[in-house]
């Protein structure tokens, strides 16, 4: 509805400017231009690329009388999987590979959260930006501190094709509920270039 509206404004505005420039004379383009140009950009700013997602991981296997799973550790590295789409706006995130790929040039925003519920490990996750790691969340659980969440966040300058993705590093191991939301990644684009 909003973009209708938006859309609409456009129209009369641009109307009124081609009303104006027919009374203007050619000193006086100058300005008009300036207001065009501002008008276009407005314009590319409401028709441009939607992208938004938000999703959570499930696990591959649950405790006995529980809904909650680990996932890893594992002896290498390895991408995590989030299937469960809670927002996919623009189809960017892919819940078979576990990859956001950017649709446009743009500046993105990215958050996740990670919750881990063991004695004795690892726990952590990275975020990708193609092959290099951005950010990384971890901590060493010892015997009494068994249940923690961590959560961070970057915003992004990517080209389009770039790839961002969350990694689970070797040895870490992470939880997840097959009926809440406690592992989850999101993001969305900020401003395309």
């Amino acid at each position: 509805m909003k973009i209708v509206k938006m859309k609409l404004v456009l129209l009369v505005v641009a109307t009124l400017l081609l009303k104006v420039k027919s009374l203007v004379t050619e000193d006086e383009e100058n300005p008009l231009q300036k207001l065009n140009n501002r008008v276009d950009s407005l314009e590319r700013l409401c028709t441009g690329t939607k992208v938004v997602f938000s999703v959570a991981m499930r696990p591959p296997s649950v405790e006995k009388g529980t809904t909650f799973g680990q996932t890893g550790p594992y002896d290498k590295s390895s991408i995590l999987i989030h299937e469960h789409v809670i927002t996919n706006i623009g189809d960017a995130y892919d819940t078979t590979t576990g990859i956001f790929t950017a649709p446009v040039k743009g500046v993105y925003f990215f958050t996740f959260t990670t919750y881990s519920w063991v004695s004795k490990s690892d726990i952590g996750v990275s975020l990708y930006k193609n092959y290099d790691e951005v950010l990384l969340i971890w901590e060493t659980q010892d015997r009494g501190d068994n249940e923690d969440y961590a959560s961070n966040s970057v915003t992004l300058i990517l080209e389009q094709g770039d790839k961002v993705y969350l990694n689970l590093p070797s040895g870490f191991q992470v939880a997840s509920s097959l009926t809440s939301n406690i592992h989850t990644f999101s993001g969305f684009l900020l401003h395309q270039l």
